[in-house]
């Protein structure tokens, strides 16, 4: 079902290219727009019985609407200075700040996102946030290309997804571009985490003012690090209140944590915290073998490793190249996903490909299928999270 917003805002000039690309783009299935551009008109149908499901406008907009006390659903303020889905002002406290000149994708993408903020969880089949870790033994095995294409994935099929890229060097910049804006980054965040925990604080964290979202991997995520010290001083106990917070948020029904080489403390946080451990393996023997070497190991004895990792642990052989024999598992281990090789990848321009290969997502979405399925059944079957 479509999100309906009301904008308002002073020129009608914003308003008739906003609503020409929305009914000419995949948005148009996901979002109804009601603009105005005079105050007593938007003030007067916001009076009315039929309440929107978030409001976007101008200052002056939205202050005059806060006047009439009936603030019962999402609302934004269309800022000029640059500020993306950050907190506004004490003076409207309550609110979101969007940029308002920004790419239209990004702007719409922001509209749905200020629907999913503030939006209630009573329908949804989970009980908290499923946290999904994608892990690999070894590098080049393809796990950001996996973890992308899963998140867009599931975002496409209507969850709220968030996107956290924990590399010591973040792979997924090639892919993807920050949308405009002077969003803090995950930087400005482990610091205000780190201050949090000395003052026992960390409740009064506002998330939300951190949050970016690609539209194109139909995911929210945070402005990468561009200091690789910042990453390389995460421990582990910064990693488990980081996706401690992202839950308590309960704003997203998915985050897929995209971990670095395994022995480094933000991984071994994943391995403790999340629900399902996917891991990533090439169809060759020295991956297979660090594989086995790596779960062997967490199942050791004083091994400081959590001892319900195999339980919790899938597996998927990505980059199989067609005609090849796919690795047979030792008992117990079940292969959930085999992720073809795509040659493609090997061009110039590459970058638009990897998300936007239909043989690849076919197969990322089984796998998906495959392993949350259990968790989220209702996706599945096409009766839909949030109807």
């Amino acid at each position: 079902m479509a999100a309906r917003i009301v904008l308002a805002v002073r020129e009608s000039q914003y308003i008739e290219p906003l609503l020409h690309y929305l009914h000419h783009s995949e948005y148009g299935e996901m979002l109804r727009i009601t603009a105005f551009s005079r105050l007593d008109a938007f003030i007067d149908f916001m009076r009315g019985e039929d309440m929107p499901d978030a409001v976007v406008g101008d200052v002056t907009f939205i202050e005059a609407w806060l006047v009439e006390g009936r603030t019962k659903v999402p609302w934004a303020v269309l800022s000029e200075e640059g500020a993306y889905l950050s907190r506004s002002s004490k003076s409207l406290a309550g609110g979101i700040m969007i940029a308002k000149y920004q790419a239209l994708p990004s702007l719409l993408g922001a509209f749905i996102q200020l629907c999913e903020v503030k939006r209630t969880r009573g329908s949804s089949v989970l009980d908290e946030t499923l946290l999904l870790g994608i892990v690999s033994s070894s590098g080049n095995t393809g796990k950001t290309t996996v973890a992308m294409n899963m998140a867009k994935q599931l975002g496409e099929l209507g969850l709220s997804v968030f996107y956290l890229n924990l590399e010591s060097v973040d792979s997924s910049g090639l892919f993807l571009r920050p949308p405009a804006g002077n969003t803090p980054g995950l930087e400005r965040l482990l610091y205000e985490i780190k201050a949090s925990r000395d003052k026992s604080g960390a409740d009064t964290i506002d998330l939300g003012q951190y949050v970016i979202r690609y539209d194109h991997l139909r995911s929210a995520a945070f402005r990468p690090i561009i200091n690789v010290k910042e990453m390389l001083q995460m421990t582990t106990q910064d990693t488990l209140d980081l996706l401690a917070l992202l839950v308590a948020e309960r704003n997203f029904d998915v985050v897929i944590i995209d971990t670095g080489s395994i022995e480094e403390e933000r991984a071994k946080a994943v391995l403790h915290k999340c629900g399902i451990l996917l891991w990533v393996v090439r169809n060759d023997e020295v991956s297979i073998h660090k594989t086995m070497r790596w779960l062997s190991h967490c199942n050791a004895p004083n091994s400081g490793m959590p001892s319900q990792v195999m339980d919790k642990s899938r597996f998927a052989v990505n980059f199989a190249a067609e005609g090849l024999e796919v690795w047979a598992p030792p008992v117990g281990i079940t292969v959930e996903g085999v992720l073809p090789y795509i040659p493609s990848w090997t061009l110039q321009h590459r970058e638009e490909l990897f998300l936007n290969s239909p043989q690849f997502q076919k197969e990322i979405l089984q796998l998906c299928k495959q392993i949350i399925e259990p968790s989220l059944p209702q996706v599945f079957t096409g009766k839909g999270l949030h109807e």
